[in-house]
């Protein structure tokens, strides 16, 4: 079985180097470049096991999509940001997220977090 995940990112280069290695690791993979994309997406029907997610997107903020998906959330997510702070930490942790990254990252950590995930399944 493929799982599928969501990236939410802005950043056109990021988006294709993390596509690709989803790709190389057996995922089927979608990309949306806003929070209201993603939406558009995930109103479609189609079904994620994972969502990366950044936090800072033109439009609505990653944290905002959380707080519109509602708990619990329908995918595991990992919240990538650039601009670390303490409240963005928080605020994903309550919000749901599996996950917190600060840009750059470990590409290899990361598929490696995310098989972890995903292997946990759906969430209740």
């Amino acid at each position: 079985m493929k799982y599928r995940v969501l990236i939410v990112d802005d950043e056109a280069l990021l988006v294709r180097t993390l596509s690709q290695a989803f790709r190389d690791a057996d995922y089927e993979v979608m990309a949306a470049e806003s929070a209201e994309k993603a939406l558009e997406v995930l109103d479609a029907g189609t079904q994620f096991d994972l969502m990366l997610l950044d936090n800072r997107l033109p439009g609505k903020s990653g944290l905002e999509l959380l707080r519109l998906l509602g708990k619990p959330l329908p995918m595991r997510v990992v919240l990538m940001t650039a601009y670390d702070t303490n409240e963005t930490y928080q605020e994903s942790v309550r919000l749901g997220a599996d996950l917190y990254l600060n840009k750059p990252f470990d590409l290899k950590a990361l598929l490696s977090k995310a098989a972890e995930l995903v292997a946990k399944g759906a969430r209740a």
